[in-house]
């Protein structure tokens, strides 16, 4: 048994495999990474914009566990809840009330998925030169 790099016992070759795939991922296809740098920030800033209501009004980030439309308090689908393209697709409204949802929802989204994206190729660039 060998000490993987996340501190887990792990048979020399599945440590040996997983930093091959990590690297040959890394080499043949950066942008995998940057798209999934992307994707956490979305998701991150998703997370803000949830932040960003409840906490002023005293509510608690987790509980009700659902996100909810802000104006009719509708409980908010899968659907509803895609960073960015839900947005774009409801053109800023409530798919219930049809009530507005502010740009500030979309352009932090937006802002903290390009951080992502951008933090992601920077760790690529440092790993393809070492």
């Amino acid at each position: 048994m060998a000490i993987h790099w996340s501190g887990y016992l792990v048979p020399h070759h599945l440590s040996f495999w997983a930093a091959e795939s990590v690297h040959y991922i890394t080499q043949s296809h950066p942008g995998v990474w940057v798209a999934l740098g992307a994707m956490s920030g979305a998701v991150f800033g998703s997370f803000l914009n949830c932040a960003r209501y409840r906490l002023p009004r005293g509510l608690s980030l987790w509980r009700p566990a659902h996100s909810f439309c802000p104006s009719c308090k509708h409980k908010l689908q899968v659907k509803d809840l895609i960073p960015i393209l839900s947005w774009v697709a409801l053109r800023g409204r409530c798919r219930y009330c049809h009530g507005g949802i502010g740009t500030q929802s979309l352009w932090l989204e937006v802002a903290t998925t390009a951080i992502g994206a951008f933090a992601a190729f920077i760790a690529v660039q440092i790993a393809l030169h070492f």
